[in-house]
């Protein structure tokens, strides 16, 4: 078995550094790029972590509503994010279930079966739902999820802010025709989506106008975009961009570009959302909107553990910065910050 010595080692810093943060001291401050090598050269070592909270808590989470959204990479990043705090934390997450289960008083009630100390929601779920899930336990935490009423904690970006960094890119480059094939949750429909109004804000801004033709509701669902990136290149009138909703989303209409014979960025660009890993090694390379995954899966379950020790009672709304990573498959904007240029 692993020693603290040799994580230490592993890790490039003290014995002392390795034990206060495996043992989570909430008195020791260490920047996160050390703290996260630290869980990585214990995680890769093997090393016991002990647990050093007089509990383990134990916490639901409520996923996307469809298989193909959950399996996209940007919420197993997160979930894997959360999975890895818990673990140093004291914590488990014992149960999870999809929007659909829980709109089954069946699958609502299996999920409500275990005494769960904390809830954390990744999609929005009817009220009706929601209600139980607020009278089995307070503490409720929604992450990437907008709550207009701030009743509860969200850990998550500022969509509005990173739409409009997509917006401002495309415009910026240029392009009129912007297509853009998205979806929203159930609960709430792609026309009241804050990207939708985003889109829609900044084609009046620019003076171009709205083509209904041109917004396409997948609900995210893979095979569908790819028949909508069809319909869209078959028109009179073809976009000379499409704004993808997700990076998987993106993957797929450049597939379907290329088995259309349509070169990107050449006849078409494409912009996707998330950045997740795969995005640099697309054909081309995808230019995205980078959101920080793995800090906001740690974040939401070190504010759920604070919100049960009762060491905050105020609601807090955590977003994280978004930025613009720019790589091939747009043409080039008239003037681009060096800074956010990945080769």
């Amino acid at each position: 078995m692993a020693t603290i010595r040799q994580v230490a080692k592993a890790a490039g810093v003290s014995i002392a550094t390795v034990s206060r943060v495996l043992s989570n001291d909430p008195g020791f401050h260490v920047k996160e790029d050390t703290r996260t090598k630290v869980l990585q050269a214990a995680g890769e070592l093997g090393y016991d972590i002990p647990d050093r909270t007089d509990k383990q808590y134990r916490f639901g989470c409520v996923l996307a509503h469809t298989t193909d959204k959950y399996a996209d990479p940007y919420f197993s990043d997160i979930i894997h994010a959360m999975e890895r705090e818990c673990a140093v934390s004291g914590a488990k997450i014992v149960v999870s279930r999809s929007y659909q289960d829980l709109e089954e008083q069946q699958g609502l009630g299996e999920f409500l079966a275990g005494q769960l100390d904390g809830i954390f929601l990744m999609e929005q779920v009817s009220q009706e739902a929601l209600g139980q899930l607020r009278a089995h336990t307070p503490h409720l935490l929604f992450i990437d999820e907008n709550q207009p009423d701030y009743v509860f904690d969200n850990v998550g970006y500022d969509q509005s802010v990173a739409n409009w960094q997509v917006m401002h890119r495309l415009l910026g480059g240029g392009y009129r025709r912007i297509a853009m094939i998205s979806g929203a949750s159930p609960e709430e429909p792609m026309a009241h989506a804050i990207r939708f109004g985003i889109y829609s804000e900044a084609l009046r801004q620019a003076d171009i106008p709205y083509d209904p033709a041109l917004v396409k509701d997948c609900s995210w669902d893979l095979d569908t975009c790819s028949d909508q990136t069809r319909e869209l290149m078959a028109m009179e009138s073809p976009p000379d961009v499409i704004f993808a909703g997700s990076d998987s989303l993106a993957q797929v209409v450049l597939g379907t570009l290329f088995s259309l014979g349509i070169r990107c960025p050449d006849d078409v660009g494409v912009i996707g959302f998330n950045n997740v890993e795969l995005s640099s090694h697309m054909v081309p390379p995808l230019t995205t909107i980078d959101i920080p995954t793995v800090d906001i899966g740690r974040t939401a379950v070190r504010r759920m553990i604070q919100m049960i020790s009762g060491d905050d009672p105020h609601v807090r709304r955590t977003l994280f910065p978004t930025r613009l990573i720019e790589r091939g498959s747009l043409r080039k904007a008239a003037a681009l910050s060096e800074g956010n240029q990945e080769r």
